[in-house]
């Protein structure tokens, strides 16, 4: 029988379009007051996140995020007929999502620490997206084009010293309507042992504590 954690991590899927039903915003800060307590290398959490929840935060992310994508040509091999269609769809998405949090995370021009920045940050993403589904909240967390676009990050007053990891958009959701899992590969395509590799076998042969 699996336990509470195990059944929220194996049952949550991305819920890309959510109702539109309005979510207190109190329970958005305890699921990332909760989240927060995601692992990480820093002095201080190195996440930092922007919400939008109102129709006016939501357009202005929209027109935000149309404006990034024309000036780095983003579309810019599409028919107009289809850029015409991309932006009503993302219309129809992103003014209709109750919740959505800009994610941003420090980074340092130092290699080690910008992996542990980026790892941790992400940790606690999931943490948001497992504390959302125990409460019937659904999330998708997107990485689109914009949120490496500086002039994106600074229209939110995000510093130039971080960097967008995603966004993540919240909203309630039907349950006969969750999607079936996707597919996972079976443990012995991605599982391996250190004594299975070249480099371990040459290793032994040559140390007397193997012979």
């Amino acid at each position: 029988m699996m336990s509470e954690l195990e059944s929220i991590i194996t049952s949550r899927r991305t819920i890309r379009i959510p109702k539109s039903d309005p979510i207190d915003l109190e329970r958005v800060y305890d699921i990332l007051k909760k989240a927060s307590f995601a692992p990480y290398h820093s002095k201080v959490e190195p996440w930092s996140v922007t919400i939008a929840s109102t129709l006016e935060e939501h357009q202005y992310f929209l027109k935000c995020v149309f404006e990034s994508y024309e000036r780095n040509q983003i579309l810019a091999d599409y028919s107009d007929e289809k850029v015409k269609k991309i932006k009503e769809a993302y219309e129809k998405v992103m003014l209709h999502t109750p919740v959505s949090l800009i994610v941003a995370t420090d980074v340092f021009q130092d290699e080690k620490k910008d992996l542990e920045s980026i790892c941790a940050t992400s940790t606690f993403i999931q943490n948001i997206q497992l504390l959302a589904w125990q409460k019937q909240i659904g999330a998708v967390w997107r990485t689109n084009p914009y949120i490496l676009d500086d002039q994106f990050r600074d229209a939110f007053g995000i510093a130039a010293s971080k960097r967008i990891i995603g966004t993540v958009h919240l909203g309630y959701f039907d349950p006969d309507e969750v999607p079936e899992p996707k597919k996972r590969r079976p443990l012995h395509e991605w599982i391996g042992r250190v004594d299975e590799t070249r480099e371990f076998s040459t290793y032994a042969a040559n140390d007397e504590r193997f012979k």
